[in-house]
């Protein structure tokens, strides 16, 4: 249930729980039809503001602590983790977290939607931070205006601080900013992290959205976070302030204009209580819980593996396109991922390796590197002129020997648990809903030694405009599990193109009896095929 957040919040919003990808189009053509017209920077006035560390507020006497401290000093410059691949026990860590935190959260979001889950968290934040807890929340303005009068009455509260990351000046003509300052506007902070108490962090790519969670009525994202202790939350807590240092990050009260919005703490915090009350809610917190993961992880430490870890981060000043090239994920990615000599798995949501990528990868093809890769399917994709910059790749990638997969836009009744069913009957969720898919994950492993995850995407938005953040992990037994687990399982849920005989591309489909074969595209038209094809040949790949 959407908080009630003004009198006019049963308005159609602009931005309402669509994410920037959306638009891409439509700012190119903005652009175009205002050629000649000056560029001029519609970024609102600040006033100057004190800087803020993690280091600020003393965490070494919190219960996380006491576990962890003892552990990192056993494992000096090491990173424990623990990935997080089911989305109830994703829910449910972050809920651990909160409830767990003593003294500081820091949040960092691209997308915190109006909605169950969003409520949800909102509704045990507001309770840390009446025990005492510090919480900072730091949200890119590009998906923030139906939520702007909820973060100004989470702002009232006195431990609570929230800030928009390079906001729009215009908050109800967001295409003015879009056609005064493209430039600015078409680079967003793409980050997710999650801290608690300075000691744990989640990073990856979920968003506060109940598409990730298993708690849309629409369709799921399969996505992937991994939780992390030691060295690299150290490096995290960095990247977050500098993040929440820059001149482009905002506090909530400087921009958006209080006399607009009638929603105010206490009535939030009622609103709130009301959403954690209802039935559907707390049956869906009983679900997600079943497991006790993360309790189990944070107390079996013999469990835990220590590994070498870097945090690879972009800077905030990409966003001004001012980041030297060691300031760049993509960069730091390239450098400190090592060659593959055997295999290398690339799971990305979004996937346009442009002509260079599209070389590289097939070199190592023909090198005698084992390379595969999972992307969405036309159908699958929520963005989906994304695969018109895709699908022009194909026919090199499968022609250099790359294993080229794309994910299903629907689970099979015979994939459907009985968790999603009773899910479907406790939340009051559509089971069609629950059964729909859309890849969401970033992932990486190379030769059974190194494994990635985060919130990069292989295309040349997150390569080159948005802020990204993710971890390498130096750990053989994780990178052989995630091949291993996909050598098992990408049948299920994935097509497997393949080159026919005369050369052209197949889809084929794993079943329980038999496997498929579509010597044309599924779950596409032939007037969106062609209109894909079309929208290739503009000059759009570097918006994608």
């Amino acid at each position: 249930m959407p908080l009630n957040t003004d009198l006019t919040c049963d308005k159609k919003q602009f931005n309402n729980k669509v994410t920037y990808r959306h638009f891409h189009f439509a700012l190119f053509i903005s652009s175009i039809t205002l050629f000649g017209l000056p560029a001029c920077s519609t970024l609102p006035k600040k006033t100057p503001l004190s800087p803020e560390y993690v280091y600020d507020t003393d965490t070494d006497q919190t219960s996380l602590a006491q576990i962890i401290e003892p552990l990192k000093a056993q494992h000096p410059e090491l990173t424990g983790y623990h990935v997080l691949y089911d989305p109830f026990k994703a829910f449910a860590a972050r809920i651990q977290l909160i409830d767990r935190a003593e003294k500081t959260l820091d949040l960092q979001y691209y997308i915190w939607d109006n909605d169950k889950i969003g409520a949800l968290a909102l509704y045990k934040i507001i309770q840390a931070a009446d025990r005492g807890v510090k919480v900072r929340l730091l949200i890119d303005d590009n998906n923030a205006q139906s939520m702007e009068a909820v973060y100004l009455a989470l702002d009232q509260h006195a431990n609570i601080q929230v800030r928009l990351f390079n906001p729009y000046r215009f908050r109800q003509l967001r295409p003015i900013d879009m056609v005064l300052d493209l430039k600015r506007i078409n680079r967003r902070m793409h980050n997710k992290t999650f801290t608690a108490d300075h000691q744990v962090s989640l990073i990856g790519g979920r968003n506060m959205s109940d598409h990730y969670y298993n708690l849309s009525d629409s369709y799921q994202f399969s996505d992937v976070d991994v939780m992390l202790v030691g060295q690299a939350v150290e490096d995290i807590g960095d990247s977050f302030d500098q993040y929440w240092n820059d001149s482009y990050s905002y506090p909530v009260l400087s921009i958006v204009n209080p006399n607009q919005n009638t929603l105010r703490y206490e009535g939030l915090k009622q609103q709130l209580i009301q959403n954690y009350q209802q039935e559907s809610v707390q049956n869906y917190l009983n679900i997600s819980n079943r497991s006790n993961d993360f309790n189990h992880w944070l107390e079996q430490h013999d469990e835990w593996e220590w590994v070498k870890a870097e945090v690879v981060k972009d800077s905030p000043d990409k966003i001004r396109a001012k980041a030297k090239k060691e300031q760049q994920l993509n960069f730091q990615l390239h450098n400190r991922l090592n060659a593959p000599n055997q295999d290398i798995d690339l799971i990305s949501a979004y996937f346009v390796p442009e002509k260079s990528g599209t070389e590289r990868i097939g070199q190592l093809s023909q090198d005698g590197v084992h390379v595969r890769i999972l992307t969405n399917s036309f159908k699958a994709n929520d963005v989906s002129l994304v695969h018109a910059f895709y699908a022009k790749y194909r026919m090199d990638l499968l022609k250099s020997g790359v294993e080229l997969y794309e994910f299903l836009p629907a689970l099979s009744d015979e994939q459907l648990t009985e968790t999603t069913k009773d899910l479907s009957k406790q939340a009051k969720i559509n089971l069609k809903g629950l059964s729909r898919s859309s890849l969401h994950a970033k992932l990486m492993s190379v030769d059974n030694k190194q494994v990635f995850i985060g919130s990069f995407n292989i295309d040349p938005r997150s390569a080159y405009l948005n802020t990204e953040i993710g971890v390498i992990l130096d750990s053989p037994p994780l990178a052989t599990m995630v091949h291993e687990t996909i050598d098992q399982h990408i049948n299920r849920y994935a097509y497997k193109l393949v080159l026919d005989d005369q050369g052209k591309i197949t889809w084929q489909l794993q079943t329980n009896n038999a496997t498929l074969i579509y010597n044309k595209e599924p779950r596409i038209k032939w007037w969106q095929k062609a209109g894909l094809k079309i929208i290739s040949w503009l000059p759009l790949e570097g918006f994608m």
